[in-house]
């Protein structure tokens, strides 16, 4: 059997044409994907804290519509603050990941497998420990989302929060020492250190009293001397006298 070459060719067009068709109606019935959005980013911290504190700060992306992974950058004064390893809370179902470096937080999280893109209000907290006396406010310097297909978008918007001030850890003054003072017991009494020392004080000035009489004890002794010399000469003078 012999076919027509030109008839041949005009049924190959003809399916080549429908074919683009239905591939054109098939893409036109595809829902185009949105690009992931949020409506407003806010952060939200304490405005006091002392030196050695430690205090949660927390970035809300308000309004989120088809997020299905994001990356937030959080900055602030690494004098005064330091992030705490760790501490990063995000939401349930997703995984993140941390980079820190001079006084920033990168933050980078996904949803895992066929898990839904979030809508709504999307957060994430990190906790940060006061190292100094000083203040410090804490910006989001970058943010971008990502859609389900791995596309991502640039957010141009930009929060920080109220500006934390640390005051000065208190200083604690050292309790004196109370200072001994010298007992005033009498000998005898109270314990047997107190006594002894005592006792022996009480020696001492004895002795040394001794001491400083010891010449008035020999002019009374010869006073007595010369007064029984006396005495005596007289009674020997009445005698010899009787005796005339």
């Amino acid at each position: 059997m012999h076919h027509d070459p030109r008839r041949l060719v005009r049924l190959l067009a003809v399916t080549a044409a429908s074919l683009a068709g239905l591939g054109l109606a098939i893409g036109a019935a595809a829902p185009a994907t949105a690009a992931p959005a949020v409506a407003t980013v806010s952060v939200s911290s304490p405005t006091a804290a002392t030196a050695g504190d430690t205090f949660d700060v927390t970035v809300t992306l308000a309004g989120a519509s088809d997020v299905y992974g994001y990356e937030s950058v959080l900055a602030f004064d690494p004098a005064v603050v330091a992030y705490v390893d760790g501490s990063a809370v995000t939401t349930a179902g997703g995984f993140d990941t941390v980079r820190t470096g001079s006084g920033t937080v990168d933050l980078a999280y996904t949803r895992l497998g066929t898990s839904p893109a979030l809508s709504g209000d999307i957060s994430y907290t990190l906790t940060f420990t006061a190292t100094a006396a000083g203040s410090t406010a804490f910006t989001v310097s970058s943010l971008s989302l990502v859609d389900a297909a791995s596309a991502v978008t640039a957010s141009t918007d930009a929060a920080t929060s109220p500006v934390v001030a640390v005051a000065p850890a208190a200083v604690t003054s050292p309790t004196p020492t109370p200072t001994p003072t010298p007992s005033t017991g009498v000998a005898g009494s109270g314990g047997g250190g107190t006594g002894s020392t005592s006792a022996s004080t009480s020696a001492d000035d004895l002795a040394s009293t001794g001491s400083n009489a010891v010449p008035y004890v020999i002019a009374g002794l010869a006073l007595l001397a010369v007064g029984s010399a006396a005495v005596l000469l007289t009674v020997r003078r009445r005698r010899a006298g009787d005796l005339r």
